[in-house]
């Protein structure tokens, strides 16, 4: 909108803004809507009377009182006087950097949202504006559909953040007390059958000095597994070598896996450096076939000969191997051998993928927090939490990536929302570049439909013998994720269109680990 069409729409407030401010820069201008004592406090600091009238049209038909200032000093004085739920500074101020008052307001209102406008182009401000914990930042000129919008995600948070939401702990996720634990020393966490079943398989076999091999999707936790067997062992004083074996030919595997002899320049190779403690072979389908017969020597005489050489070396070490691949099929097809197949096979661990983890989400959020608190840290929170909304999207999504996609998308929406709450547009926006369901769409497999041929083989397999009632809470967890997700975590709600009462469905969803408290009081 041109200039003066700004001006004609607004003649009389025009005149006093722009009075009040010119007249005494440090002097407060309180512009309020017609019910002055109602809705959030927005706090303008800019000299350029021009800006507030744009906040008032970006704003149209909100409830809100405005208040503004038009140097820094002022700025500072207003966020102690008027207690803002947002504010909206300009880097340039007669009496100081917009960064400089940045800092100030930071240290008095930590939990208020900044939202940094600076002139087109100056990257370099818009940086340092967001390493000192601005909420976002704007350049000019302001366009104002995009000004309410981060307005209103700034007032979002707020509410989140403010001293009675928090008190309360109405919609914040997890529990301040379980955040003030001091973490798991193991990276594996998980109340399900399936992971249960992961936890005894390496408490019988970390003792046994024995070969395993450890199956599962990209992102399970493979690598965490083979930690834990590690630590529980006799050799958990040795070191744990890794070796990848995507992308190795013949020839520099057998130098890095088993040395290179003196005549063509001694190097001692992965299975000497973890003499003591453990060797780990990470997607170990691929290696070549004829390293796989070396590895197979290996196992069943334990020894093994540097290239070059004919000295048999003993194998001082235990061997753990990591795959994604289905190694019985690759040795139906000639790429893997049978016979090294059935050697690592002998003792084997399966990790389920995050979508067959039911219940288990909730403890992998938690867990994930933990571990990326320093990215909090970093913006002055000490607890990072997830709001109950932010969740059940979470809970909406299908997890391609499993664990290592869930922490990278908190990671994200940590640094996004500068380590407070998380809210759904954060989480939404950190999953945005993966394969997502949407909860709306009814044909949506991860969220409203199971596969039960598969569901059903897995659990006879796993060994189940209360497939019945396992049946039964697939259908329920799946069914009320879907009706929470359609009344915004409205138990009340969802109690009606279900036909059940707000306590049964507390119940459920505390026995299915979905929703630990009320979100709708």
């Amino acid at each position: 909108m041109p200039f003066g069409a700004i001006i004609a729409a607004f003649p009389g407030r025009w005149q006093m803004v722009r009075a009040d401010c010119v007249a005494d820069p440090k002097q407060h201008v309180s512009v309020n809507t017609t019910n002055p004592a109602s809705g959030p406090v927005v706090l303008v600091i800019d000299d350029d009377p021009l800006i507030p009238i744009v906040v008032r049209r970006a704003m149209e038909g909100a409830v809100f009182r405005m208040h503004v200032a038009a140097d820094g000093a002022a700025g500072v004085d207003e966020v102690s006087r008027c207690k803002p739920d947002v504010v909206i500074l300009d880097n340039v101020l007669p009496d100081c950097l917009g960064l400089n008052a940045l800092t100030t307001i930071h240290e008095l209102a930590p939990s208020v949202p900044i939202l940094f406008v600076t002139a087109r182009g100056s990257g370099g401000s818009a940086i340092e504006a967001m390493k000192l914990c601005a909420f976002d930042y704007l350049p000019k000129p302001l366009d104002p559909p995009k000004l309410r919008s981060q307005i209103d995600r700034a007032l979002a948070l707020r509410r989140l953040l403010s001293t009675k939401q928090v008190a309360e702990e109405d919609t914040l996720w997890p529990p301040r007390e379980s955040l003030s634990l001091p973490p798991d020393p193991t990276n594996l966490v998980g109340d399900c059958p399936a992971m249960q079943s992961v936890f005894k398989a390496i408490g019988k076999v970390a003792m046994q000095d024995i070969v395993v091999l450890i199956r599962g999707e990209h992102g399970t936790g493979k690598e965490s597994v083979a930690r834990e067997i590690h630590a529980h062992s006799h050799r958990s004083s040795g070191p744990l070598v890794k070796l990848h074996c995507r992308g190795l030919d013949e020839r520099r595997a057998d130098e890095v896996l088993f040395g290179r002899s003196v005549e063509e320049g001694s190097t001692s190779g992965r299975i000497a450096e973890a003499a003591g403690g453990t060797l780990l072979l990470e997607e170990v389908g691929d290696l070549p076939l004829a390293i796989q017969a070396r590895v197979l020597r290996a196992i069943r005489d334990g020894v093994y000969e540097i290239a070059g050489s004919a000295i048999e070396h003993r194998v001082e070490c235990r061997l753990l191997a990591i795959t994604t691949v289905d190694l019985e099929s690759r040795s139906r097809e000639g790429k893997f051998r049978s016979d090294l197949y059935y050697a690592l096979s002998s003792f084997a661990i399966e990790l389920p993928p995050v979508r067959a983890r039911h219940g288990d989400l909730r403890l992998l959020v938690e867990h994930s927090l933990r571990k990326l608190s320093p990215i909090a840290a970093a913006f002055g929170v000490k607890e990072p939490r997830i709001s109950e909304e932010a969740f059940l999207a979470m809970s909406a999504h299908h997890w391609p990536g499993n664990i290592d996609e869930l922490e990278s998308v908190l990671k994200r929406a940590l640094i996004e929302q500068k380590g407070n709450v998380l809210l759904p547009a954060e989480i939404t926006r950190a999953v945005s570049g993966a394969s997502v369901v949407p909860a709306a769409d009814p044909s949506a497999s991860a969220l409203c439909t199971t596969d039960w041929t598969t569901f059903t083989d897995m659990r006879i397999e796993a060994g189940s013998d209360s497939l019945h009632a396992e049946a039964i809470a697939e259908t329920e967890r799946k069914l009320f994720t879907r009706v929470l997700h359609h009344t915004r975590g409205n138990q009340a709600h969802a109690a009606r269109l279900l036909g059940i009462t707000r306590v049964s469905l507390r119940k459920k969803l505390r026995m299915y680990g979905m929703a630990p408290r009320s979100i709708d009081e």
